[in-house]
């Protein structure tokens, strides 16, 4: 091969390589109204995300349930993983209308009408409830409630100057429930606000030896009064609805 020959060669390697090195690959343009690609969702936690969650919340709420109430409860939660549900066992005490002195004691003493009356009404509630979590609107830590209810009442009577003084007793177990949600204030405290209603299937009545039963029958009963005259008069609790604010703290 000559000279001349060879140099046309070279030149139109180089040449090539130079326009080849130059050419730039085209970027597609972005396509118009397409979606941005966002980071897949954040999977739920888990228990196994919270090693050291609390199983047991204790709660103190005042308020009123037929009268002023306090209520105590310890709540056994985070039973096992997928498991919704939380326990709660409470006591309370209520301060409550009693009911008509004059009444009371017609029904279960005699038709005496002497002396000044003063009354008072005692509620001891015992209750278990299941519990389990939603999220309703803004209401983000609530928890719907229902269960069991027991309720020892005692209605006192005093008549000052009559010389004389008698309790009525009565124990009812009924149902109820409720919504109950809670805000936080610390990692381990809540405070925590309750709405709900307990309804009691009527009790037997006694006070002063006499007894009265749902049934009709009854025991050293006064006249001809019946337990519809002694439910009357006596205030035993039925359907209440309740309304409590109070903290909770896990431990």
């Amino acid at each position: 091969m000559n000279k001349s020959a060879l140099c046309v060669l070279v030149g139109g390697l180089l040449f090539g390589g130079t326009a080849a090195a130059q050419t730039k690959t085209p970027v597609p343009a972005p396509k118009k109204n397409e979606p941005k690609k966002t980071a897949p969702p954040a999977s739920a936690p888990t228990r196994n995300d919270f090693p050291d969650r609390k199983l047991f919340l204790g709660s103190l709420q005042l308020g009123y349930n037929d009268g002023i109430a306090l209520h105590a409860a310890v709540t056994l939660e985070n039973l096992a993983q997928g498991f919704p549900f939380g326990l709660r066992l409470g006591y309370g005490h209520t301060w409550s209308n009693p009911g008509d002195p004059l009444a009371a004691r017609r029904v279960f003493i005699d038709n005496n009408n002497n002396g000044e009356p003063q009354s008072s009404g005692d509620n001891w509630d015992l209750r278990f409830d299941l519990m389990y979590p939603i999220k309703i609107a803004t209401l983000q830590h609530s928890k719907l409630f229902g269960g069991m209810r027991y309720n020892d009442f005692t209605a006192s009577f005093a008549y000052i100057g009559g010389n004389e003084t008698f309790d009525v007793n009565g124990n009812e177990w009924g149902v109820g429930g409720g919504l109950e949600t809670a805000y936080a204030l610390s990692p381990i405290v809540d405070m925590i606000f309750s709405v709900g209603a307990d309804y009691y299937f009527k009790s037997g009545l006694d006070g002063h030896d006499s007894y009265y039963y749902p049934d009709g029958h009854g025991e050293n009963t006064i006249a001809n009064y019946t337990y519809k005259d002694a439910d009357e008069a006596i205030n035993q609790p039925d359907f209440n609805a309740r309304v409590l604010m109070g903290v909770s703290y896990r431990f």
